[in-house]
């Protein structure tokens, strides 16, 4: 089985610049077995951070239907090794971002919704999303990546109603510091009940490999890559931790799938053997070929 790009944002997302079907093409060119298309929603934003939300009863529509023209001009992806039929899928996702503020709000609009996979996320931190420069003013990196590890904690125990946590690193991703990558040994206090809240509940762990991409500069300016500390995902496995999901968080159709194969190596360096997505609402463990 190929790799599944858990995380891609299509025109439903406020800040995406690829359509759904810019989407599934990357992917299906690109050889993934599929994607899961997990649009933003945040509620109860500050005024001046834009409306990220969506008509989730119209991108599921449309999801549908995608996967209708899907079969009809690139039928199925086959396991010729196998002899096996497998369809490329194309599943309904969400990704939510949590703020103590907004939890009832939130699980309150998705209610009615069925989806396949559910992503966590933190983009708001105290009212302001790290996005840009102003989150970290006056604050070290134990502090700035300290209160938002605590209030991701915090907010995914109340929340709970997820599969996925999704870019654990995102307020190193656009942070000003010299050395801004996030370690298990420096911020440990933070990471172990995290990390074992997620392992304890089935809840994967995401590999978000836009937060490694080099050059990243949105915000504050900074040029440089994170490194992956692979400590994290040792103390993950360590707690009992199984799921891991690797995601591009793709806006575009180039970064759908980026660089899986890397990571996928230092997955199962850490131990694992298996990554993960979700089909309604449940894991499905497989191996990259």
């Amino acid at each position: 089985m190929n790799f599944f790009d858990n995380h891609t944002h299509s025109e439903f997302s406020p800040d995406s610049r690829m359509t759904m079907e810019q989407d599934i093409a990357a992917a299906v060119s690109k050889g993934l077995g599929g994607i899961a298309i997990t649009d933003h929603l945040d509620l109860d934003v500050p005024r001046d951070s834009g409306a990220f939300e969506f008509d989730i009863a119209a991108q599921q529509k449309k999801i549908a239907e995608s996967v209708g023209k899907l079969e009809e001009t690139v039928g199925k992806i086959n396991d010729t090794q196998k002899g096996k039929r497998n369809p490329f899928k194309v599943l309904r996702g969400i990704e939510v971002g949590l703020q103590p503020v907004s939890i009832r709000h939130t699980l309150d609009y998705v209610a009615p919704f069925k989806f396949d996979t559910v992503i966590a996320s933190i983009h708001f931190v105290d009212g302001l999303d790290p996005y840009f420069g102003s989150y970290y003013k006056g604050k070290t990196p134990l502090q700035a990546y300290g209160r938002t590890f605590e209030l991701m904690l915090s907010t995914a125990l109340e929340y709970e109603d997820f599969d996925i946590l999704g870019h654990f690193d995102y307020v190193a991703r656009y942070a000003p510091y010299d050395d801004k990558n996030v370690t298990y040994k420096e911020f440990a206090e933070y990471l172990e009940p995290l990390l074992k809240f997620l392992a304890d509940n089935g809840k994967a762990l995401e590999i978000n490999t836009k937060s490694y991409e080099a050059g990243v500069s949105h915000g504050v300016g900074t040029a440089k890559a994170l490194k992956f500390d692979l400590n994290i995902l040792r103390k993950f496995r360590d707690f009992g931790g199984e799921a891991v999901s690797l995601g591009s968080d793709a806006h575009d159709p180039d970064r759908v799938g980026d660089n899986f194969k890397t990571y996928w190596q230092m997955v199962q360096h850490c131990g694992f053997k298996y990554l993960c997505y979700f089909e309604r609402r449940k894991p499905v463990f497989y191996r990259p070929e």
